[in-house]
C-alpha cells in the first residue's frame, strides 16, 4: 500500500510541476481559456481521475462561482466576480422547458437544481469560445465535490452529450457517458420514446 502512495505522490509532483502551463494565456472578463494540452484535456491536478464516473476534476486555473438560480437543465445564472452571468453548459443538450415542453425537461432542470442548489460554491472553467450566439457565458462547471456536471447529467439521461467545436474537451467523457445512459435505458433513453 505505502508504495503505491509513494508511485501517486510521483505521479502527482509530476503533474504539479507541469500545472504553470496550464491556464496560461490572458484572462477574459476574469475567466481563463486553459491550452487543450494533455494535462488541461485529464483536468490539470486531477490528472483525469474519473470520480466514481462524474469525469475528471477541475483544472488549474478554474474560478470559483456562486450559483444564483437554475434556468433550465443546461442553463444557469452564476455570480462570477461579483458580476451575474447567463452561464451556459458546454458540451451537453438538455430537453427544453421553455419554448417548447420536451419530454423529461422538467426532470433535467431537477436534476440541475439538485446538482448545483441555489448559494452553493461551484468552480468553473472556459473551453475555447467564449459565448454562445445568445450571449451565454459557456463554461465546464464543476460542484463544490469536484463532479463534472456535464457529465452527472448525461450519466444520469437527464441530457445528451453535445459536440460543438471548437469546445471539445470533455467531448470523449461526455460521450462515453452518454453511451452508457443509453445502455442502461437510464432518464430521457428510458422514458423519451
Amino acid at each position: 500500500m505505502r508504495r503505491w502512495a509513494l508511485v501517486g505522490a510521483g505521479i502527482l509532483g509530476a503533474i504539479c510541476a507541469v500545472a504553470p502551463a496550464v491556464g496560461s494565456g490572458s484572462p477574459r472578463n476574469g475567466l481563463r481559456r486553459l491550452p487543450h494540452t494533455a494535462s488541461a484535456r485529464t483536468g490539470g491536478e486531477a490528472a483525469g481521475r474519473e470520480r466514481d464516473g462524474t469525469g475528471p476534476g477541475p483544472p488549474h486555473g478554474a474560478r470559483t462561482a456562486r450559483v444564483v438560480r437554475v434556468v433550465d437543465g443546461d442553463t444557469l445564472v452564476l455570480r462570477i466576480g461579483g458580476r451575474s452571468r447567463r452561464v451556459r453548459l458546454i458540451g451537453v443538450d438538455a430537453p427544453e422547458t421553455w419554448a417548447r415542453h420536451d419530454c423529461f425537461g422538467v426532470q433535467a432542470t431537477r436534476a440541475l437544481r439538485r446538482l448545483t442548489p441555489a448559494g452553493a460554491e461551484v468552480r468553473v472553467a472556459a473551453d475555447r469560445a467564449p459565448d454562445d450566439r445568445f450571449g451565454r457565458r459557456l463554461l465546464h462547471l464543476w460542484t463544490n465535490r469536484g463532479a463534472l456536471v456535464a457529465a452527472s447529467l448525461v450519466r444520469n439521461g437527464f441530457a445528451r452529450a453535445l459536440v460543438v467545436p471548437p469546445d471539445t474537451r470533455y467531448a470523449a467523457v461526455l460521450g462515453a457517458a452518454e453511451a452508457a445512459a443509453r445502455r442502461a435505458g437510464v432518464g430521457l433513453w428510458g422514458a423519451c420514446r
